[in-house]
Order: structure tokens, then sequence, then C-alpha cells
């Protein structure tokens, strides 16, 4: 059996994978939330009774630590833990200090949103354990393409080190076109240029919020920012750029757009205005 805790946005389609594949599917979430064909259970310790595999997908590490507290109960020796959330490689590994040694632990944090979690085409970043990972190598598929990423932690360090890239990335973009509107370049004119150089992936997927509005929650600004500030805290870290952005997007939240997908910084960098130099 699989005991899923944590049921958002990713949280549902993913369980929802699970049970389609055949698994018996035990779920939990502080507000329930039904997903056809899973067993909702009344706390974490209940859903993981039993359970020989138990993912987190939850919003940060405090979420997980308190969720895997109160499980701590119900696991059994034997089973593996496999963390799912965005909460970096130190997180990981106080979550180990806080498990029963007879319990395994994968790190393995996904790459995508909610039409990927739905349809099965998450990229899953794995650390872990060789017997660990071996022990979970038939339902990490479900989700996506997996890649082992390395030991214990390797996974969530993974994780934040490409999302340091594409959230900057797009922060960068909602930047340039502010920039742009001030000098009075039109945005077509501005992203058919970009799409001649090597961001055109980058300015394509976008063009449509750039130019229209933002898209759906997909993934929300507030969890950008969660997830930028685990990439530039920590000795030894030094992520100018990214902290730039991670700036960019508290000052999003502190406006009030920590639920809005994170394409709303397009809007909220234009609004508030960009010139050389500033983030």
């Amino acid at each position: 059996m699989i005991a899923f805790l944590g049921l958002g946005r990713m949280g549902v389609p993913m369980a929802g994978r699970l049970v389609t594949a055949g698994h018996k599917v035990a779920v939990w979430n502080r507000t329930p939330r039904d997903v056809p064909g899973a067993e909702a259970a009344p706390s974490p310790a209940e859903a993981v009774a039993g359970a020989d595999i138990v993912i987190t997908m939850l919003s940060d590490p405090d979420a997980v630590f308190e969720v895997v507290r109160a499980a701590l109960p119900g696991l059994r020796p034997g089973s593996v833990l496999v963390e799912m959330s965005t909460i970096g490689p130190d997180a990981v590994r106080r979550l180990r200090g806080l498990l029963p040694e007879a319990v395994g632990l994968v790190d393995a944090p996904v790459l995508g949103s909610v039409g990927p979690a739905a349809e099965g085409t998450l990229v899953v970043l794995a650390g872990g354990r060789r017997e660990d990972l071996d022990r979970v190598a038939d339902v990490l598929p479900v989700f996506g393409t997996v890649h082992e990423a390395g030991g214990p932690g390797a996974g969530a360090s993974t994780k934040l080190a490409v999302m340091s890239m594409v959230v900057t990335a797009q922060v960068n973009l909602a930047e340039t076109l502010a920039y742009a509107d001030a000098l009075g370049v039109g945005r077509t004119a501005l992203l058919d240029v970009l799409g001649a150089t090597p961001l055109a992936a980058l300015a394509e997927r976008l063009r449509p919020v750039a130019e229209s509005g933002p898209f759906e929650t997909r993934y929300a600004l507030g969890l950008a920012a969660k997830d930028l500030r685990l990439a530039t805290e920590g000795p030894g870290v030094v992520q100018s750029v990214a902290a730039a952005a991670r700036d960019r997007l508290a000052e999003a939240v502190a406006a009030g757009l920590a639920g809005e997908d994170l394409t709303a910084v397009f809007p909220f960098a234009a609004s508030a205005g960009s010139a050389p130099g500033q983030a």
C-alpha cells in the first residue's frame, strides 16, 4: 500500500496517477479532498499505517516536519518515505534524523506543474541510498521520467539548482520587458528578437502571458519565492542574481500575489517599474 500525504494542486493528480496505475492508496490532507479510488484517512498516522511507501507532497520544510512527526506513530519498520516537496538538502538531512533508522528515505522533488502531474510527465529528481531507491523504482515512473541524482539529499540539491536558474530567468524576462516598456520598445518586437537568440524557448513559452496576462495558477508565485529563498540561503552560497529575483518575488508576495501563478510577476514588474541595475 502507498500513503500519500498532501493533496494540493500537485498532490491530487499525483495521487490519482497511483490509483490509475493499480496501487492501493491511502491519502491525507489537512483540508479533506477527494481522490477517486483512494481511501481518505483522518490523520497522517492512520494514513501510513501498513504502508510500504509513504509519499509527502507539501508546501515547505515546516509543513513536512509537522506532518511527518504526526505520521511517526503509524510508520512501520521497513517502509520508505519518499519526500517529493521542494525543501532543500538541509531539510532532508533533518528529516533523516527525525525518522527511525528502520525507515528508508528518498528525496525526489519534481520538475513540472499541474498539467504534467496529471499526465505523468513530470521530471523526478531522486536521491537516496541505493537500497532505498531500488525499493521505489517501480513507483516513481508513475509520475514521469526519473533522474537518479545521487545519494541522500542529491535530489533536493539538484531541484534547488535547477529552480535557481529557471525561476530567475522568468523573473529576469519580466524585468527585461518592463525595461523595454520604459524605453518605448514594443513587447512583441522584443519577443521576436529574443526568439532569434538562445532564449527563444523561454521567450516563446511566456509570450502569451507577456502579451495578454498571467496564466491560471499552475506554479504559485509564493512557492517560487520559497524555492528561491531556499536556493539562496546557507553559508557559502553565492547566488547574487537569484537573490535579486528572490527579493523581487518577495515584494510580489508582500503585494498579495502569493497565490497567483508565477507569471503574475510580469504585470507586477511592469507596475513596479524597472531600470538597469534594479531587481
